[in-house]
């Protein structure tokens, strides 16, 4: 439970992670490689873990999403909740999910599962771009995630050490 507990809130697991280093400030940054369970679970909530991540386009498409879908929920809750009459009851009971309400849960739920597999990629992509680059290229996980997801060689090249004034 502490376990599970752990990854929920801080996202501390044990699985595999790529430890990238920025050249520029010396600072290291583990990244989780796979699946992430804590988007599955969290991401609908607003886009949390997409902000953690500096995903901010897909961040910001979910906190939409998310907002929009709390709208018609609210709505729906607040109609329910409001009928007098078994008869205004059965119509807000009728009229809970619109088909513009159905679309924004699948769309919702398409898109997580979809950050799910490919967000730990794409962050570690953004950085790669950004100019860090992996601690030990020699490492064979590094070798294998390299090769999975395409990674150009020039990005596999060691980190340059800086001097700084």
């Amino acid at each position: 439970m502490k376990d599970f507990l752990k990854f929920i809130f801080f996202g501390v697991t044990k699985a595999p992670r790529l430890r990238l280093v920025d050249s520029d400030t010396d600072e290291r940054l583990d990244m989780a490689v796979g699946f992430n369970l804590q988007i599955l679970l969290l991401g609908s909530f607003f886009g949390l873990p997409l902000f953690f991540k500096r995903l901010w386009g897909w961040a910001w498409s979910l906190f939409f999403l998310s907002t929009v879908q709390f709208v018609f929920f609210y709505r729906m809750v607040n109609r329910i909740l409001s009928a007098r009459t078994v008869a205004e009851y059965e119509a807000a009971m009728q009229q809970a999910s619109g088909p513009f309400e159905t679309v924004i849960g699948y769309l919702l739920v398409a898109v997580v599962v979809l950050l799910s597999v490919k967000a730990n990629r794409w962050a570690v992509e953004r950085l790669l771009k950004k100019g860090w680059r992996f601690e030990n290229v020699s490492d064979p996980l590094v070798r294998q995630v390299a090769t999975k997801w395409k990674i150009p060689a020039h990005y596999l090249k060691p980190a340059e050490k800086r001097e700084k004034l």
